[in-house]
Order: C-alpha cells, then structure tokens, then sequence
C-alpha cells in the first residue's frame, strides 16, 4: 500500500466533492460554527436548491484502489466485491489513517463533528443515486453480510436513518488493510488459529473418505465422539485443499452471538486461507441452527468443517471419525511417550494399558502430560515416567460416571487380603486374564468379528454378606489398575414408571467413558425374575430388565453384580454372565486365616487368645470376624488393656445379637464367664 498516493488520491476526490457543493450554493467550510446551527441564508438556499443532488463527483476512485495495493485488491477477489464497495473500505481506511483526511472529511459534510464519513457521502461519491444504491448497506450485501463495515447511529438519536449513519471500518479488517494479520481481537475466547506448519498437537491424520475440493459449496460434517481425531482430520482436509492451517471456532456459550461468531470467524479463514472448524452447532435452537446453515452456504471461508459429537443436523455431506481402536490406542500411547524418558518396563506395559483404557485421542495426549508431571513432581532433576504413572494419569483422564448414582471405591486391596477357596480364587483370576487380554483376543485373532455384543467382562459374585465379594471387586480393581464404582441402587431404582431406566441409562452412558469396573451390590434388586403382567407397572419392570440386560451386553467395560440370592435372578441375566462365581461360608482353615490375617500386627494382643478356639467353634462370614475384631479392640482400647480373650468373646456375644442368634454355652463354652 503507498500512503502518501492513497492520501493523495482521497484528498483529490473529497477536492473534487467540495467544488460540487460549492458549485450548488453549498457554503462548505466558510463558517467555523457551521454544523452546530442552521442559518436563515441556509434555510432560503435549501429551499431554492436545484440540479441533480446525486451527480457523482468527478474524480475517479479508481486511484483510492491503486493506491490501497495487493491488501485490498486481495480483499476484493476474496469477498468478491464490486469496486464502489472496495472505494467504501479505501476511503474509510484513508480516514482513519491519515488526520488530514479526516479533518477533510468532516470539511466536505460541513459539520466538525463528523470525522467519519457518512452512508449519503459514499452514495454521491460511489453511486450517483441516494436511494436504488442504497441497497449496498444493507444487512445481506457484502459490506455488511461479511462485517467489513459497522454502522452508527447519532448520539442520542434512538432510529437515525441510512443515509445519516456514521460508517466505520471494522478494527480487524483495518488490521487485514494495514498488513496486520493477527486474529480478530473479537473472537478472543471464541476461536483460535492453528498454523499446520507449526502445530505439532494439529499434525495430520487420516484423510476421511471425503475429497474436499469436489464439494459445493465446500463444506462437511465431521462427527465422532473423538474431538482431537476430527480436528486431525480437520488438519489434513485443509492440506488436502491447500490451505495453511485451522481457523477453530466455538459457536455457543460465547459474549458474541452464534451467527456472529460464525460470520468473523469464516472471514477470518479467508483472510488467513485457513480452513473453518466449527463446534457448538449441535447445542444451537433450530432457528439459530438454520442461520449458521444459511451463513455456511455463503461462507467465504476456503473450507467449512462442521464438528459434532452426535449425528449431524447438517444436510451436506458428512463422515464419521470413530474414536481410535486397540491398534490406534497403542499408537497414541507410542507416540506420544516417544521423546519422553520412560522406566524399561513402560514400553512392554504399554500394549495392557492400551487394551484396557479405551480414551479418545486427547485423552491419551492428557495422561502422557499429566504422567510427565507426576514424574517431575517426584525427581524435577531427572524425570522418568513410570508404569503407575501411566495408570495413575490414564485413570484421572477417564469421565467420572455421575457421583449422584454411583460412588468411587476408593479402598485397593490385594490378593494376599483375600481368603477363599482354590476355585473362586482362580476364577477371580481369569476375570482380570480376560480383561488384560481381551485386545489379543478380539482384535488380534479376529474373534471381535464373530461376536454381535459387546466386548465387556460381566461377573456375578453370589453368596451370603460378608464372604469377601465387595473385597474381591477392590482387589480386581487394583490389579488391572482401573477404577471402582459402586452403584447406589437407591439413586437407580425409582418407583416412578420410565425413571429406573433412565437412570440406568445414564449411568452405562457415562461410564462408557471412565474406563470403570462397575459393582451392582444386591444386585437381585434390579435384576430379578421379570414378573408376570398384571399392570402397568409389572410391564414397565420387566421392559426395565430387559433394558438392563441390553446394556450389560453393549458394555465394552468390566461390570461385577453381586447378590445374596442367586436364586432370584432371572435366568436369561444369568446366561449372558461370563463368570458365576459362588462364595461360601468360610470353612475352619480359612476363618483361622481370618481371624490371624485381621488383627493388625501394631495391635496389642494378648496371649490368652485362642483364635483356633474361634474359628472352630463360630462358623460366620469373613465379615462378621472383622465386626468382632474391631469391636474386641475397641473394649480392650476402653479397658487400657491388651486384646484379651475376654474381649473378643464379648465381641462375638454383640455380632451374635445383631445377627438374632442365641448365645448358648454349647458355643461359648468354658468362655461363658466372661459374659456374666
């Protein structure tokens, strides 16, 4: 751009309007009060005027444009504009660039405080004619339908008509002018650029089955439930069309309106020769949904992405981008930990991690970040990332499920805190084998292929209170590293028709997310045998269970139920569970390793207890021993003794009372004295 010809060149066309209003009897610039009232000789000169008003001045705008260059002549081509618009954007940038031209222009409106040129001034310069030209302002027409332009009405003055409202140019297309090429300071917190050549997190992808120079208009629906794979995606359409880089842009939840939002952020694209990705046009209303719609169709954005996590609204064409499978997991997680020192086992761990955390792509960049910290926090010197810093960060990057329905477990407990029998002890161990390498089986050897259902581990843990189910959940939640969530049946369960199945909806929905083992406690509540129908609401029961077992087959997670009462479940739950593990009551070797493994070894125990005696003589769950034995430490703790035997026999004597059993001599023998 040459200033001093740009400067030159509205100098010489605002000369050449002066002549003409002198010409007409105007009296431009010959009083220094003129604007602030209307005198008698002005009043007799409006009522004698004559002569065409809207005679063009004589000086050609064509010098404004030479003058402007390569950034407006840019503009024009980009927006398609015809050249009395492009001399709007000229004449308004010469008056805001050069105080000489503004004092000019306030001279030729022959009012001082009128700096900034009004729509009548550019209808004589430009058009010749005050009212068909008129059209060039309004809200459709590119000055204003690609905001290069803003319009003011007068202080004070609620309506102003067209002709008398101020124009200015918009600070970013001034900018754009001026060879100023940040983003719209507009936009601020409503979009972002993305340089492809520079954005490593934007590196390219996949190219979706899409090729997006044959579209018309070119725009398409991105949707998936991966945000970063789309915006991938989205990286390699624009290179696909040669374009530079990503204007990204967020419709809802913004101080400017949607459409506006949409409008500046697709002029930004094109002033840049980025593409547009657009999110938020799912949460839109329909009307506002079909104005971004219709903004879309007369983008002047190179290319237009429309991002959604469900199904597109959307008429155009669209492609699904599917969150990453085993193989591509592993691949984030390589490529990601690629420049980051590991410990030696992190590299053979990574398949497992891979297989049983299934994050989207951004997740799994978050837990490699949010592992590097744990490993700084731990040596800032020499970082190193660690295996349970993996799990850790992969797990505090899974969604929480809704904590109103279900609760984080969060005792881990470990194998060697379980007693139980050979059999339900090796089964427990073939859950966790199943879930560790389900990625072999399903995805490596084809057997995902044969199988309609999901891809989860479903366990029913039956027997009576306190045989170690809730523990045994804990103890595989440690040992795949993943998260326990109990589910709070009274949050799920609703007497009112339709809510226990919207619950439950809501639940296997959002832990579809988390990467979670799911425990239904009791579970015969919600899984009993349908019933047969005698109303309304043994119909809607029994469409609830159904609805249940739907889920727990679609669940690609590990889900646990554990139930008191086998014998209430329906039997076509029962069929579709992996594993049916029953634990029984414990028998007297194993409540001898009960009552030892319990009392802690800081406990001050005394030698009077006779824990064979115990586990011989009161045959109880894994459960009520732990009762008793915290309840004997809590009378020996009273007493300011050890742990006598004393103590634990009246333990025992309480456990036996909760549980509405007698307190004979046949059981307490010899011991009976100490509950006298």
């Amino acid at each position: 751009m040459d200033a001093a010809a740009l400067s030159q060149a509205a100098a010489e066309l605002l000369e050449a309007e002066v002549e003409r209003l002198r010409g007409r009897g105007v009296p431009v610039g010959e009083d220094d009060l003129r604007g602030l009232y209307i005198s008698d000789q002005e009043a007799d000169r409006i009522l004698r005027r004559a002569g065409d008003p809207g005679e063009p001045s004589s000086a050609s705008p064509e010098a404004l444009l030479r003058a402007m260059g390569e950034p407006l002549a840019r503009l024009t081509s980009l927006l398609t504009l015809p050249a009395p618009e492009a001399a709007v954007l000229a004449l308004c940038f010469a008056g805001e660039t050069d105080p000489e031209i503004e004092r000019l222009i306030a001279y030729v409106q022959d009012d001082v405080s009128r700096k900034r040129p009004r729509v009548e001034a550019f209808l004589r310069l430009f058009w010749g004619d005050l009212v068909a030209a008129q059209s060039a302002f309004d809200r459709t027409a590119p000055l204003r339908r690609f905001r290069l332009i803003e319009l003011h009405d007068d202080p004070g003055q609620a309506a102003t008509p067209l002709l008398a409202r101020t124009v200015t140019l918009d600070p970013r297309v001034a900018r754009f002018l001026a060879g100023g090429d940040s983003l719209d300071e507009r936009l601020a917190g409503a979009a972002a650029l993305h340089c492809l050549a520079e954005s490593r997190a934007w590196r390219a992808a996949e190219l979706p089955p899409i090729d997006p120079l044959a579209l018309q208009p070119r725009a398409l629906s991105l949707h998936g439930p991966d945000a970063t794979r789309i915006q991938r995606s989205a990286a390699s359409l624009a290179q696909a069309a040669g374009l530079d880089g990503v204007v990204e842009a967020w419709l809802a939840g913004r101080e400017l309106g949607p459409v506006e939002v949409f409008d500046r952020a697709a002029r930004e694209a094109a002033l840049q020769s980025f593409a547009l990705l657009v999110h938020g046009c799912d949460v839109l209303d329909q009307p506002t949904q079909a104005e971004v719609f219709a903004a879309v169709e007369s983008s002047p954005a190179p290319f237009v992405i429309l991002a959604w996590p469900g199904e597109p609204a959307w008429h155009g064409p669209a492609a699904r981008i599917d969150r990453p499978d085993y193989e591509g997991r592993l691949a984030e997680w390589r490529a990601n930990l690629e420049t980051t020192p590991c410990a030696g086992s992190v590299a053979s761990e990574l398949p497992t991690i891979a297989g049983k955390f299934e994050l989207d792509t951004g997740a799994i960049e978050a837990a490699v970040l949010g592992a590097r910290g744990l490993a700084i926090a731990r040596d800032a010197a020499s970082p190193v990332i660690t295996v349970d810093d993996l799990y850790a960060s992969a797990r505090a990057r899974s969604a929480p499920i809704l904590s109103s329905l279900a609760g984080k477990v969060a005792e881990r407990k470990r194998w060697e805190d379980l007693i139980l029998e050979p059999d339900p002890l090796a089964q427990l161990h073939e859950i966790c084998g199943m879930v560790e390498h389900r990625h072999r089986v399903y995805d490596e050897w084809g057997f995902g292929k044969k199988l309609s259902n999901g891809k989860g581990v479903v366990s029913l843990f039956a027997g009576q209170s306190g045989t170690g189910k809730t523990m045994s959940a804990g103890v595989i939640a440690a040992e795949l590293g993943l998260d326990l969530y109990k589910i709070d049946l009274s949050g799920v369960v609703s007497k009112y028709i339709g809510e226990t199945e919207k619950n439950l909806g809501a639940i296997f929905r959002d832990a579809s997310l988390s990467n979670a083992i799911l425990f239904f406690d009791e579970a015969d509540a919600l899984f009993g045998k349908r019933s047969e129908v005698r109303d309304a609401h043994d119909r809607y029961a029994n469409i609830e269970t159904a609805y249940l077992l739907q889920q727990i087959e679609e669940y690609a997670g590990p889900v646990i139920l554990s139930t008191n009462l086998k014998s209430n479940l329906d039997e076509a739950f029962l069929r579709r569970m992996h594993f049916v593990i029953d634990f029984p009551m414990p028998e007297e070797p194993y409540r001898l390793r009960i009552w030892r493994s319990l009392v802690p070894a800081d406990a001050p125990l005394g030698d009077d207890v006779d824990f064979a005696f115990l586990s011989r003589q009161f045959r109880i769950s894994g459960g009520n021993i732990r009762n008793i034995v915290l309840a004997a430490g809590f009378l020996a703790a009273r007493d300011g003794n050890l742990m006598t035997m004393k103590h634990f026999i009246q333990g025992t004597r309480r456990e036996f009372q909760k549980l509405g059993r007698m307190v004979t001599e046949a059981d307490f023998g010899e011991y009976m004295r100490h509950l006298e």
